[in-house]
């Protein structure tokens, strides 16, 4: 159970920081314009993933919860990679018992009691909706080159690392 949420935490930092290099790599002007796609920008849709992030780790470890203020998108891209690292080191870091420990939380949309595990899962799978988002934005931006962050291209990156 430890290896596959470690596996999910450190894809979804190495796809942030795939995604914040490719958005680096383009017209930054560009980020901030509004799309039919998330949430109006590239850059809020950044801010949401990263706030998210920060929201379900402060769950995780029973702390409160400080909603980053806004912050410019170079900000939050770099924001979000850093934070994808604390949130993949906090989890690569919990033992299989305390992945089943449980957490309650309250949002305006859910309020319920989850495993550390289940906390963690829904995060990530929310941080790669929330990217093909952005990548569409980015087509509809003429943003070039666009990633793929598919979890079979980071396994296949890694073994080549090993």
């Amino acid at each position: 159970m430890l290896a596959d949420i470690t596996t999910l935490t450190r894809y979804n930092h190495w796809a942030n920081q795939r995604i914040a290099n490719w958005l680096l790599s383009n017209e930054l002007d560009k980020l901030d314009l509004e799309c039919d796609a998330g949430f109006q920008t590239i850059g809020l849709t950044i801010n949401h993933i990263w706030d998210a992030q920060i929201f379900y780790l402060s769950i995780l470890k029973q702390i409160p919860f400080a909603k980053t203020r806004e912050k410019t998108t170079m900000m939050a891209i770099e924001g979000l990679v850093e934070q994808s690292n604390v949130f993949a080191n906090y989890s690569s870091g919990l033992k299989d018992k305390e992945l089943l420990e449980l957490r309650t939380m309250k949002t305006k949309f859910l309020s319920g009691s989850f495993t550390q595990y289940q906390l963690i899962q829904h995060c990530m799978n929310h941080s790669t909706y929330h990217r093909g988002q952005i990548v569409t934005m980015g087509h509809q931006l003429n943003l070039s080159k666009a990633p793929s962050t598919d979890l079979l291209f980071y396994l296949n990156e890694m073994k080549t690392h090993e």
